[in-house]
């Protein structure tokens, strides 16, 4: 492609990406069992090529030049992502109660009381993983390969701002999950412990406040809420439903938002934040797209469930609960900041040739270490994405930061508002965050959490 011409690629990146999100979320929806990435690359190959990405570069368009950059990675392993999707598609295997998809597997284990019904649910959830591990690893493996080859790699910097999470949250995290986990199901963290990851799943489904947290008063909640925010909900596609092949709980592709329910509070901690992802993108064409204010925001929104106010105008929730029930989110949300961290630090070795079997044990030990449950190796894979782990470390930095602003422009009940509506629709209209000094510092938002699990009204 010599000579390349610049003139309307932001337009066909634009067109390229939508296509790859709409095909994406059919898949996460379990719409699609076999979806077709390749020929929209073809299609559109200039929006994919690393002459284009040269080309960028040298006219100063840097931020166009890494969207181009990605999407070239994402064309060299598209084979293999299609692979990859169909086998979890089809992914099944043998568990307490016969033959059952991958999600339906997945979805027991977070639900069942009985530990040994539990592990088997998950020695059988990661059996059906295997063929499809094995596609994904090669798909991340040639987009590293492509990646490398346009002159992108790892970020570094946000790797160690994510072990910095991890020291300085360990002692909390640990004290928490340890007391719940002893409590709970008589059993104590990992290393020295024998807490399991399915007995991690389980414990943080938070199944004791079920009654606190229904279906219908989630979506009340939320409409309530982004009515107060003037946040336009039907500029996000949401898809809810249980189909066979959907995957379990949240998933934001673009404006598109897939919600197939776990139950409990953790659906609306993951609703709520997967609708600021997905509001965000939907303000802005997708080579503007910044991914850290989508999370931003979502972790703003998030936010609420540590607001003793929020909930009591949504839960009917006894005021002498609220700080245990605070405790508890807090360690579910503390648990993701900690993986998201883990995750990206195996990840980004992988970019610079971690592969096959030091991959999958390398990535077992990190999260055995990161999450206090022993972990599987063959989920390695699936937490692959280093630019996603990357966001969301530092999207949660950037919401907790836009939560002290809100909170003290606007008043602790911030939501009810009308001015933080208008603020909030300048940085929607904007496409980016205000410039607030210690945005992005993924130990903002750990510090905050580790607050609310010991009592403080952070």
């Amino acid at each position: 492609m010599e000579g390349v011409g610049l003139e309307g690629v932001a337009e066909e990146v634009d067109a390229l990406a939508e296509e790859l999100d709409q095909e994406r979320a059919r898949s996460i929806a379990g719409v699609e069992a076999e979806p077709a990435l390749g020929h929209l690359f073809a299609s559109r190959s200039r929006a994919a090529h690393r002459a284009t990405v040269q080309a960028l570069r040298e006219a100063g368009q840097a931020g166009l030049a890494r969207r181009v950059a990605a999407l070239r990675a994402e064309r060299a392993g598209a084979e293999r992502e299609e692979r990859w999707r169909a086998a979890e598609a089809r992914a099944s295997a043998v568990g307490p109660d016969g033959p059952a998809p991958l999600a339906a597997l997945e979805l027991g284990m977070a639900r069942e009381p009985d530990r040994g019904r539990r592990r088997s649910l998950s020695r059988a959830a990661a059996l059906a993983l295997g063929e499809a591990a094995a596609e994904r690893e090669a798909m991340l493996e040639a987009r590293a390969r492509a990646a490398a080859e346009v002159g992108s790699g790892p970020d570094w910097e946000a790797v160690v701002e994510g072990d910095e999470l991890l020291s300085r949250s360990d002692d909390a995290y640990r004290e928490v999950l340890g007391f719940r986990a002893r409590r709970d199901l008589a059993l104590s963290p990992a290393p020295s412990g024998d807490l399991a990851r399915a007995d991690l799943v389980h414990l943080l489904a938070l199944g004791a406040w079920d009654g606190l947290f229904h279906r219908r008063g989630l979506g009340d909640a939320v409409r309530a809420t982004a009515s107060a925010l003037k946040l336009d909900l039907d500029r996000v596609k949401v898809d809810e439903g249980e189909r066979p092949a959907q995957w379990p709980g949240v998933h934001v592709t673009g404006p598109r938002l897939s919600f197939r329910p776990r139950g409990g509070a953790g659906d609306w901690q993951d609703l709520l934040a997967g609708l600021g992802r997905a509001l965000a993108a939907a303000h802005a064409p997708p080579h503007r797209r910044d991914p850290v204010l989508g999370v931003a925001l979502g972790w703003l929104l998030g936010t609420l469930l540590r607001e003793p106010r929020w909930l009591s105008d949504h839960l009917l929730v006894e005021r002498r609960h609220l700080p245990d029930l605070r405790r508890d989110l807090s360690l579910r949300r503390l648990f993701g900041l900690r993986a998201s961290a883990a995750a990206l630090r195996v990840a980004s070795e992988v970019e610079r040739g971690l592969s096959g079997a030091a991959w999958r044990e390398t990535y077992r030990e990190a999260m055995t270490g990161a999450a206090g449950a022993a972990w599987e190796g063959v989920r390695a894979a699936r937490d692959g994405d280093a630019a996603q782990h990357a966001a969301a470390l530092a999207g949660a930095g950037a919401g907790e930061r836009l939560r002290e602003e809100v909170r003290e422009r606007f008043d602790d009940d911030w939501w009810r508002n009308p001015r933080t509506a208008e603020f909030l629709a300048g940085i929607l209209a904007g496409g980016a965050l205000p410039e607030l000094e210690g945005a992005g510092e993924p130990g903002r938002a750990a510090r905050a959490l580790v607050g609310a699990m010991e009592g403080g009204r952070r």
